[in-house]
């Protein structure tokens, strides 16, 4: 008998969890999509971690006691204003289950949100790697880069001066990064007005994503036009080059650690790229890279010819890259 009892309240206990985390999640997931993504994302990184924080101890809080209120009324047969009047709900709430989970909530909240915050701050999935040591020991990788530049950026810092220009930078390597995740990219680097995208060899296969990006995020930017327009005068213009290759990637540093690439292809990438300038091409994209993609469905390509590289001895086939 006691067995039965003891199991009954094991299961009951289980139910409620369940209910509690089903909630927790809907909860959170709606905040993090509509208002954590959208409202909190240009936010310094203590404002944005206490506020995250914040939110998720009121979240578990609010749900582990509106599960306990739901069944005990239930149970009970009383009304939900009732069992909260009642000496149970003060026993829980104060000598009860609830300390320990509200102790639990507000630790819990902390450190994920805290490296949620350090994730976004090194780049996505850098954390896991140097936790995971995966890069510790260097490793040859097959990938696709795009180096992306903005146009005229001198001109531009010289016309709206070097604060406003800073801004307006940030503005744009914030509106590309949606793209990029989407396209199951990584965010290498940012090298003055450049910002170097990677993708792992499948990933870049995908739908073309590689290429893909670029017409994604210059979508992305003429829906912004006019709030550029407001904001700094100007709609940002970039050109990218795309290539691929094996690169080694490996921790480089002592003081200041860094996850870096190595390699011929990178150099060759950042190539591609300065001709798109020189040929007053949107983008523009290596044979190299071109023979392990299926862009015809979606994209017209334009053989621009032969080019020996600066740096290189083998001649490098490109093609101007035109979304239909």
């Amino acid at each position: 008998m006691f067995t039965v009892i003891a199991f009954g309240f094991e299961f009951d206990r289980a139910v409620k969890g369940l209910v509690a985390g089903f909630l927790i999640t809907f909860l959170s997931g709606l905040f993090e999509k509509f208002v954590f993504e959208t409202r909190f994302r240009k936010l310094n990184f203590s404002i944005v971690l206490l506020s995250r924080t914040l939110f998720y101890i009121f979240i578990i809080s609010f749900s582990v006691i509106m599960v306990w209120v739901v069944h005990e009324s239930m149970i009970n047969n009383r009304g939900l204003i009732e069992t909260i009047n009642n000496d149970d709900f003060r026993y829980f709430i104060t000598r009860g289950d609830f300390p320990y989970i509200f102790i639990f909530a507000i630790t819990i909240s902390f450190l994920v949100n805290f490296l949620f915050q350090l994730n976004n701050l090194l780049g996505k999935g850098v954390l896991l790697n140097y936790i995971s040591g995966r890069y510790h020991k260097p490793k040859s990788e097959e990938r696709f880069f795009m180096f992306l530049d903005l146009e005229a950026s001198t001109t531009i810092a010289e016309t709206i001066g070097p604060l406003k220009y800073h801004e307006f930078i940030n503005s744009f390597f914030f509106d590309l990064s949606d793209p990029v995740i989407e396209s199951k990219g990584e965010i290498y680097q940012y090298v003055g007005d450049e910002v170097v995208i990677s993708w792992k060899k499948p990933n870049g296969i995908k739908n073309s994503n590689c290429i893909k990006c670029f017409f994604e995020i210059r979508n992305k930017i003429e829906k912004l036009q006019e709030g550029y327009i407001r904001k700094f005068g100007l709609i940002p213009g970039f050109k990218a080059g795309v290539h691929f290759g094996e690169v080694v990637i490996g921790e480089v540093g002592d003081s200041r650690k860094e996850i870096v690439f190595h390699g011929d292809v990178m150099n060759t990438a950042s190539r591609v790229q300065n001709m798109a300038k020189q040929l007053n091409k949107q983008l523009l994209i290596s044979d190299e890279a071109l023979r392990f993609l299926d862009p015809g469905k979606d994209y017209t390509l334009n053989e621009m010819g032969v080019f020996k590289l600066k740096g290189k001895e083998i001649e490098t086939v490109i093609y101007e890259v035109v979304n239909k």
